[in-house]
């Protein structure tokens, strides 16, 4: 039964995956991060939100096409970013690990 479950979510997610418009790049990168990541083209991110992995936001920016993101000054470690649409929702999350 959990195995059922697992393939079925990991179908649905693909799925969901698979839909995302063929213009967008959504990926965060380099990673791992040494001091800045930079983001792969949207037309629909407008937000990008760095949080750790206690739930705390410890960054934001306005996302802006061929910018670069500065997280140098936080400590080593894993990081969620977050990419979010003008009405605030999330459009893809990445998990990235700062050296």
């Amino acid at each position: 039964m959990k195995n059922t479950l697992l393939s079925l979510f990991f179908v649905l997610f693909s799925f969901g995956l698979s839909a995302q418009s063929a213009t967008e790049d959504l990926r965060v990168f380099p990673n791992p991060v040494t001091s800045y990541f930079e983001i792969g083209h949207s037309d629909r991110v407008t937000n990008v939100r760095v949080i750790n992995m206690a739930g705390k936001e410890v960054k934001q920016f306005d996302f802006r096409p061929n910018e670069t993101y500065d997280i140098a000054e936080l400590p080593a470690g894993m990081y969620l970013v977050q990419l979010r649409d003008a009405a605030e929702k999330v459009i893809h999350t990445q998990r990235v690990k700062k050296n």
